[in-house]
């Protein structure tokens, strides 16, 4: 069809021309990134820069690459986006140094110095407390004991969990007996370390306390590695302080440096019976721990004629089955369904077991009327951790807890030095490398240098015996 019309012709004409004007404009930008990057995403991971893109310039070319239709995102335009590289050599790796700078960990050794330089309670004569700096060596791969030379140092061999299982705790106790080398360590001891957490055979066992013929040992932290390492200690009377709370396990010249359940039970039902508390109840699980805790509970209790205790131990089906637990709790604090009931059987409960044990049966306790806040909770060490003392059923609950007048300076020091907090077992490393030196600096037997002697973070008095 034809137009005669010059009017239409014209805008024919237009159209063609921006047609063709359209075709001829360069290609659009790309869009490299249209959202704002996470916070997670934020950091850039040195492994992921690192990885094998050999990209050529000449294999990249504009006109070979298919791009997607991005999709824009409504509530951002792109000015939000800005790509900054302060410093290029960030794209090329960085060596990060896990140990604390110099700077902080001589602030804080300073500090460890002037704390005890006052408070220590060992003998200081012998002491390296002059010195801020130390060349003493802390062996991790076991290759002092090798050389020739180490014949002439006197050797600590240090049996810890620093993999596996228990590996939490072995690496604070490693930090905190780190921090006493450093300090007062001398030049003629060595510390050797053995991961206890690798499930060595005895025989290499042997041969390693054989051929390293150490002065003193510290740890094990296990019971099950403290059955292997005692005959040792024992036949050549070389001193052992272990961190196992199993005082099955120790006797002349071998100490406990753990929190042991016998020692926690009398502690806080020690202390109820001094407050005036008479009538208590014990719930624990049915194992050798909740054993213990009845023995030693029950031992005290009927000191007095007039106390009254009942015992209730708990099996894993038992806990297991609710409706059955809720009918055994219930009968057990004699519950009244009544409005308004107050419960009267106990005045002290002593719950014991492990953190889920604790937090299963607690609540229980609450709904059928053992109001915390009247009826006494009694406890181990193992109410103060978090998810128990946020507990509203265990509110106002007595728990043993080992402090020192020492405690806060430490935790400051271990802050500066590690960035994260101590506990009881950073603490008892500390004071377990701090008396190998003492003792190991000193010219005193065994029986002489222990017997009465106190620890300066956990507060322990030792005697003979072990305890």
């Amino acid at each position: 069809m034809v137009f005669n019309n010059d009017k239409y012709n014209i805008i024919i004409l237009f159209c063609i021309f921006f047609m063709i004007n359209a075709c001829n404009k360069n290609s659009p930008k790309i869009i490299v990134e249209n959202s704002k990057p996470s916070k997670t995403n934020a950091n850039i991971k040195i492994k992921d820069v690192n990885k094998k893109n050999n990209y050529l310039k000449k294999e990249v070319l504009k006109e070979t690459i298919e791009f997607k239709k991005l999709k824009n995102n409504d509530n951002q335009n792109d000015d939000q986006v800005i790509f900054e590289f302060k410093n290029e050599r960030l794209l090329q790796g960085r060596d990060y140094n896990s140990k604390p700078k110099k700077k902080n960990t001589d602030r804080a050794l300073s500090a460890v110095f002037n704390m005890f330089k006052q408070n220590l309670t060992l003998e200081n004569k012998n002491l390296n407390l002059n010195n801020n700096k130390t060349n003493t060596i802390i062996d991790y791969s076991l290759n002092l004991h090798s050389d020739q030379a180490s014949k002439n140092f006197k050797k600590v061999l240090v049996f810890l969990p620093l993999t596996g299982d228990y590996s939490n705790f072995g690496v604070k106790i490693r930090k905190a007996i780190d921090i006493a080398i450093l300090k007062f360590g001398s030049n003629n001891i060595r510390f050797i370390y053995y991961d206890t957490g690798e499930g060595n055979n005895e025989k290499n066992l042997k041969n390693l306390l054989e051929n390293v013929s150490p002065n003193l040992i510290l740890g094990p932290f296990t019971r099950e590695f403290l059955l292997k390492i005692k005959p040792f200690s024992k036949n050549n009377s070389i001193p052992m302080l272990t961190f196992s709370n199993d005082i099955a396990m120790i006797e002349n010249n071998i100490w406990s440096l753990g929190f042991s359940p016998e020692e926690q039970v009398e502690s806080v039902i020690s202390c109820a019976l001094n407050y005036g508390f008479e009538r208590f109840g014990l719930i624990v699980p049915k194992n050798l721990y909740g054993n213990i805790i009845l023995d030693t509970s029950v031992g005290l209790i009927k000191n007095e004629k007039d106390n009254y205790f009942d015992k209730l131990l708990l099996t894993n089906k038992q806990i297991n089955d609710k409706k059955k637990l809720f009918s055994i709790i219930k009968q057990f604090v004699n519950y009244k369904d009544e409005e308004n009931s107050v419960h009267t059987k106990f005045d002290a409960i002593f719950l014991g077991g492990s953190k889920e044990f604790i937090l299963e049966i607690a609540p229980l306790l609450a709904f059928y009327d053992v109001d915390s806040k009247k009826i006494k909770i009694l406890g181990t060490e193992k109410y103060n951790i978090k998810d128990i003392r946020n507990e509203p059923s265990l509110e106002k609950s007595w728990f043993p807890k080992i402090s020192s007048k020492n405690e806060k300076e430490f935790k400051l020091i271990w802050k500066k030095n590690w960035g994260d907090d101590t506990n009881y077992f950073s603490n008892a490393g500390f004071d377990s490398a701090l008396i190998a030196i003492n003792f190991l600096n000193q010219e005193k037997t065994p029986a002489n240098f222990f017997e009465n002697l106190k620890s300066s973070l956990n507060g322990f008095t030792f005697n003979k015996s072990g305890y």
